[in-house]
């Protein structure tokens, strides 16, 4: 008689995660889908997506084509920064940006350089786009490596006239505290106190960090491949969230996300489109 109960109980609880399931994935369709015009606010501030260590302008490619199907933004231009520091555009010069939420992807030729070059050829493409096309604002995507020059830019130039304001900044698995691993560290305790063990660059980012302005808002999306595996596979949680309480005790709004699952490869996260939501929400809606 009890096992037949607790067969019961069990057939009822497995038809009921089955049902939620099928409800989830109906939910996670639907997000997918082309989201209504006026839930997306439109303007002509360009997005620049900046590409990881060894990287290209292709490497962004499938999700800047992904947003701009959806109607989210318009792939407007590509640029690549010699190791000169000139620039080379698709786009010819004086032409304004439209009010379509412009994107653009931004490459360096040297793509195995260091952090600090590639802070300064951020630097040389945002005064070229203000220069020639007269952007005062913009946002910046960056992926891995593309992510923490993003942020050595805005510690290393926040003064400077001569360049556009940068409104938000997304970190996709961006090795903030480098690859050091730290099993026992659960990811609330991360946001909330930050890594248990600190890198000499993420030391250095706090030293920094007196620089940041408020006016810049921030988005940091991290990968959790298992619950043993606290990394995305190559870059640990509490070095793509390791900025998160710095942050926050600056008084500077910021978000975090974490992927979880076979999908949230380090590599998988440029094409994972729970990221593409979370990104979509964070930039134009």
């Amino acid at each position: 008689m009890k096992r037949k109960t607790y067969l019961a109980i069990f057939m009822s609880l497995f038809l009921l995660l089955v049902g939620c399931k099928k409800e989830s994935t109906v939910k996670q369709a639907s997000n997918q889908s082309t989201p209504a015009s006026e839930e997306i606010k439109k303007s002509n501030i360009p997005t620049v997506f900046i590409h990881g260590y060894s990287g290209s302008n292709k490497t962004l490619k499938g999700m800047t084509h992904r947003f701009e199907k959806l109607g989210f933004s318009t792939d407007t231009m590509e640029m690549v920064v010699s190791k000169k520091g000139e620039i080379s555009t698709s786009k010819n010069s004086n032409q304004s940006f439209q009010k379509n939420n412009p994107v653009i992807r931004l490459a360096f030729e040297d793509n195995k350089t260091h952090q600090w070059d590639q802070a300064e050829w951020i630097k040389v493409a945002l005064s070229y786009l203000k220069t020639n096309y007269g952007v005062n604002e913009v946002n910046l995507v960056g992926f891995s490596m593309g992510g923490i020059s993003s942020f050595l830019y805005l510690e290393t130039y926040p003064n400077d006239d001569k360049l556009p304001k940068v409104n938000k900044l997304v970190a996709i698995g961006a090795p903030f505290n480098e690859f050091i691993e730290i099993k026992d560290q659960q990811g609330e305790d991360i946001l909330r106190n930050g890594p248990m063990q600190v890198s000499p660059q993420l030391e250095n980012y706090r030293d920094l960090s007196k620089n940041l302005k408020k006016e810049t808002s921030f988005l940091l999306i991290a990968g959790q491949i298992s619950e043993i595996d606290k990394s995305d596979g190559t870059v640990p949680l509490n070095s793509s969230l390791g900025i998160y309480s710095l942050l926050e005790e600056k008084g500077i709004e910021v978000k975090s996300e974490t992927i979880y699952g076979v999908n949230a490869g380090h590599s998988d996260l440029r094409k994972n489109e729970e990221v593409d939501e979370y990104i979509a929400e964070f930039l134009w809606r």
